[in-house]
């Protein structure tokens, strides 16, 4: 809630169950939930690795708490939003990215930039937003 973890990026082309296990779930996910308390749930989308049984059985020995989560409800996770922040902070720069390379180094820059504070709101709001999708049924969630 107070902090961020460094921002990861894959190398190759496809994210696999395996490979989201081994390079996110063991060396970056499970220190930061054993530090955050008994309330922390772990939130993530409903990508194909995220949902693979190898990945479910290893939050579930891990005992990373995770909550189900609805199809096609990115709008109620706050890494949603806070990605939406980054992409337009990196498209209102004035200088044009032209590689891979330069975007990654932009990227990396930007996110460590990013106000904390606009990111801990981003998550203190998500219950409220849970509770209006809940409540109205609606497609969206407004913040």
């Amino acid at each position: 809630m107070n902090g961020r973890t460094d921002h990861y990026v894959f190398t190759g082309v496809f994210v696999t169950a395996v490979r989201y296990r081994d390079e996110i779930l063991h060396p970056l996910v499970r220190p930061s939930i054993s530090t955050m308390g008994t309330e922390t749930i772990f939130m993530d989308d409903n990508a194909r690795p995220h949902r693979a049984q190898l990945v479910l059985s290893s939050l579930e020995s891990n005992t990373i708490p995770q909550m189900a989560w609805p199809a096609r409800s990115s709008d109620l996770n706050p890494i949603e939003h806070v990605w939406d922040m980054l992409g337009r902070r990196i498209a209102g720069l004035s200088v044009p990215l032209s590689t891979l390379h330069e975007l990654l180094q932009v990227l990396m820059k930007e996110w460590a930039s990013l106000p904390q504070q606009a990111i801990s709101d981003t998550i203190a709001s998500t219950p409220r937003g849970c509770q209006a999708r809940i409540s109205d049924r609606r497609h969206h969630t407004c913040y």
